[in-house]
This record gives C-alpha cells, structure tokens and sequence, in this order.
C-alpha cells in the first residue's frame, strides 16, 4: 500500500471529524460518490497510479538479491 504523507493524513483526519455529523444515508452517498470517481479514474489510467510494475520477473529480482548476498564470503580488510 501506499504511504500517506503527514498533510494528506491531516487531511483525511479533517473530512473524518466534518463527516462523522454526517447520518448514515448521506454516508452512503458519499462513499458511493467516492467509488465511481475511483473507478473513472482507473479507467483513465489504466491502473491505479501508486501500483509498482517491474521490469525485471520475479526469478531474476530473486537471482540479483541472491548474487548481492556478502554473507559468508571472505572480505580482505586493507591495513590503514
């Protein structure tokens, strides 16, 4: 998931304390109104814009972190 910065969470404090007066219909239309601006969004884009596509498979990001690994192999240390 995405993190949220500071300001947005502030943000998103402030509407929860306005819309918590809020009865439950109105709720309702809120996160519905919420919903399609999500799904009209998605389908402009194609994918939500905060999703990691890799460039690389799955195998090698796994063979390069493993070929990255030090342990257990011996490091020559330089006298000063």
């Amino acid at each position: 998931m995405n993190t949220i910065s500071y300001t947005e969470m502030d943000i998103v404090d402030s509407y929860s304390s306005v819309l918590s007066g809020l009865s439950v219909p109105y709720k309702i239309e809120l996160v519905e109104r919420l919903l399609n601006s999500l799904k009209k969004e998605w389908e402009e884009t194609g994918l939500p814009t905060d999703k990691f596509i890799p460039e690389k498979s799955a195998e090698q990001i796994i063979t390069e972190l493993r070929e990255s690994r030090t342990y257990g192999k011996t490091r020559i240390i330089e006298p000063f």
